[in-house]
């Protein structure tokens, strides 16, 4: 029985660094990362170091180190159906779309990553980000 729980205690540990991540599924990449410029959907990974953006079978696409996050804003743009969709479906034809925006600044240079991601899923996703970063500054040591 000892051993039981001691396997259990030990399996408990192990996924502790898993539940320090949150997932987001069902992101879309648009545009903003340099050198990169096909649209992918996948999902993002928010830790206490770094957003991770990998495809859907869990590949990492690209990394962003949170001390390089400036910040991140989500928005929402209403967007009018095409005219034969208008014709189609009427007063149905126009969607709203959330998108989340993350600002990067490093020595390299500045960008800003576009995603488009589910219905209110992206207040969630920025808010996360700017806390992780946030966390981060503050426990970083001063500098000289």
């Amino acid at each position: 029985m000892r051993a039981a729980w001691a396997l259990a205690g030990g399996a408990v540990l192990w996924a502790l660094p898993l539940w320090a991540a949150d997932t987001f599924p069902d992101v879309e990449y648009f545009t903003g990362k340099a050198g990169f410029n096909q649209k992918v959907k996948g999902f993002l990974v928010v830790d206490d170091k770094e957003v991770r953006f990998n495809d859907k079978k869990g590949s990492n696409i690209f990394v962003i180190p949170l001390e390089n996050v400036v910040e991140a804003t989500r928005s929402r743009e209403h967007e009018e159906g095409s005219f034969g969709r208008k014709m189609a479906l009427g007063i149905f034809a126009s969607k709203n779309a959330e998108y989340l925006r993350i600002e990067t600044k490093s020595p390299q240079g500045a960008e800003v990553l576009v995603f488009k991601t589910k219905k209110e899923q992206s207040p969630g996703i920025a808010a996360k980000i700017n806390f992780q970063r946030d966390a981060k500054k503050a426990a970083a040591p001063p500098a000289p």
